[in-house]
């Protein structure tokens, strides 16, 4: 009983555990703990641009909702330390009247000393659930922050490839009214170059408002809202071929590796553990240390002790309702494995289908209509050739840019998620 009393409430699940897991399986830095009216951590330096692995680092240590995440853990810790608390003894007295002589009363309620360790058991299993929620939530953190980066540098190219479709539509434009004025082109053939060239602007101006809400939506979370949006540059590394494995060991792995999913069965070990001390509630037993002064004799003492008989109270609500919550977190946690799978298989064919569309584009479809637009515009310069298929080449090779740029994206996307779906594996 006495060693039963001696179970310790400290557990290894802390933050600087959290912090190393998250280092280990993303690479991502958790920064150090602050309060909630303390300064922000500094900024990087943002003259050379924002890199996207500045941005994840930013996320982990300026992002509110994650920082009241990880409040949780102090939460578990707390909840813990409370469960290894023992009740203090009651000491009650009864004044001497009549006959009566004083009497003192020493009661300790000994039954928490063999329910302690199966509630702090349980305590401790939460706490390992919640440090594992956490490092799957600050993995999803820097998941959302490279797929905002994407989103960001995505904008940025269709705003360049608008910009460029602006000055190629007011070249044809303009080839085309210095036909017109020396007579070479009739005025109804200006019409149609002029319309292409606002339209072209019309565009610009689209591109430039989503180009700013995908900022806004990057910058806003990381508490740099109030900053110029479209002051701050950022650095587009190129991708690097990624050595992707098969989608079986990737199944393998983030059945093996998901913070999640180990939260989950964690979660039902804990479960567990409360169970067997609802059963042990069944019995409660009290000690007593009894004290009676007479006058003409000393002190009398006298142990006793009281017993909870079950007869009517077995504690039946409280052990059904836990076994309710094992069954359904057996549910839950089978449900999250079939999640897991999903995830992993859905990112995995988006990453396979975008880098098919990557090479597609890059290495086929754009050099033949880049040398398809030279040609035609050439000839269309001479003479040779007419308007509407130099704007449909123009058109076909802007389309394709457009297109190469969404392949590259979807492949960067692709692979952030992939990468979360299998428990943050750097590949």
């Amino acid at each position: 009983m006495l060693l039963a009393g001696c179970v310790s409430t400290k557990s290894a699940y802390t933050r600087e555990q959290v912090a190393r897991k998250l280092q280990a399986r993303g690479g991502f830095e958790l920064g150090p703990v602050r309060a909630a009216n303390a300064p922000a951590p500094p900024l990087p330096n943002l003259q050379d641009g924002l890199s996207e692995e500045e941005t994840v680092g930013l996320a982990l240590t300026r992002n509110p909702a994650f920082q009241a995440d990880l409040s949780t853990l102090a939460l578990a810790q707390a909840d813990l330390q409370d469960a290894g608390l023992l009740a203090n003894p009651v000491l009650s007295g009864i004044t001497s009247y009549g006959s009566a002589p004083f009497s003192l009363a020493l009661n300790f309620a000994s039954d928490l000393l063999w329910q302690r360790p199966g509630r702090v058991g349980a305590a401790q299993l939460e706490t390992q659930r919640v440090a594992e929620n956490l490092v799957s939530r600050g993995l999803l953190v820097g998941r959302d922050a490279q797929v905002s980066y994407t989103d960001v540098t995505l904008a940025d190219e269709r705003l360049r490839i608008a910009r460029e479709a602006i000055a190629m539509r007011a070249e044809v434009a303009r080839i085309v009214r210095s036909r017109y004025r020396v007579g070479e082109a009739s005025e109804l053939e200006t019409v149609a170059p002029s319309a292409d060239s606002l339209r072209a602007v019309d565009d610009y101006y689209r591109a430039r408002r989503d180009a700013r809400v995908a900022r806004l939506r990057l910058l806003t979370p990381l508490g740099l809202d109030s900053m110029n949006v479209d002051s701050v540059r950022f650095v587009v590394t190129p991708a690097a071929a990624a050595a992707v494995p098969p989608l079986p060991a990737l199944l393998d792995s983030a059945y093996a590796a998901r913070p999640d999913l180990w939260a989950a069965r964690t979660g039902i070990e804990a479960i567990g553990k409360r169970l067997k001390w609802e059963r042990s509630r069944v019995f409660s037993f009290v000690l007593s240390l009894n004290a009676r002064l007479n006058d003409p004799n000393p002190v009398h003492l006298g142990p006793g002790a009281a017993i909870g008989l079950p007869i009517f109270n077995r504690n039946q609500g409280r052990i059904s309702r836990v076994k309710a919550e094992l069954e359904q977190a057996s549910w839950q946690y089978l449900a999250l494995r079939q999640t897991v799978g999903l995830d992993v298989r859905e990112a995995y064919v988006q990453y396979e289908q975008a880098t098919q569309s990557v090479a597609l584009w890059e290495r086929s479809y754009l050099p033949s209509l880049q040398d398809a637009l030279r040609r035609s515009t050439k000839a269309f310069i001479n003479g040779d050739f007419p308007y509407v298929q130099v704007a449909e080449t123009t058109r076909q090779l802007l389309d394709a840019r457009q297109r190469a740029a969404d392949a590259r994206a979807d492949q960067r996307r692709a692979l952030a998620r992939l990468r979360y779906s299998v428990g943050g594996a750097r590949f």
